[in-house]
């Protein structure tokens, strides 16, 4: 295996595991709750190549959807999934295809990162609370209102943190 291989696979692991402990970082709101997951999604699309940090996020919704209590608030199951915050994590998926994308042509200046992880973020935002229109049977207003327009400014504090973080990690990695 090749050293660059064996640096990604380490990371993508970390990262991993990173996800899941900010999956529990969580303040409970009505029907989605706040979390660090999206800071952690932010960090493996920074980090990782494309195919890396999709196969970050493939791992964690397995693991959750096979019952291993990786989703927020330990839960997990084919029931998180499709209930109301399942878009949100499919989402990740968008998440990290648009940034680690864009970051894959680009220097990873705070500017570049910020760019491409707001892209990411909205993106990931914006699909995921549409899935709870048919879950929930609830209008598009209502779904912005409640799934998006809360998060939005969370959303900015967090691909803040990422530009800050990723650019303290050594280049070697």
């Amino acid at each position: 295996m090749k050293k660059l291989n064996l640096r990604y696979l380490t990371l993508s692991g970390i990262l991993l595991a990173v996800l899941i402990v900010c999956a529990q970082l969580t303040i409970p709101l009505p029907i989605v709750p706040l979390t660090l997951q999206t800071l952690a999604v932010g960090l493996v699309a920074s980090l990782l190549p494309v195919n890396y940090a999709l196969e970050v996020i493939i791992a964690y919704l397995l693991l959750g959807i096979l019952g291993v209590p990786v989703f927020a608030s330990f839960s997990s199951g084919f029931g998180i999934i499709v209930g109301p915050t399942g878009g949100y994590l499919l989402t990740f998926l968008l998440y990290v295809l648009i940034t680690a994308s864009i970051l894959r042509f680009k220097q990873r200046t705070f500017l570049t990162l910020f760019c491409a992880n707001i892209l990411g973020a909205l993106t990931q935002l914006f699909f995921g609370a549409l899935w709870m229109i048919p879950v929930l049977k609830i209008s598009l207003t209502a779904t912005l209102l409640t799934g998006v327009v809360p998060f939005i400014l969370p959303a900015i504090i967090k691909v803040i943190l990422v530009c800050l973080i990723v650019q303290k990690v050594p280049k070697t990695i």
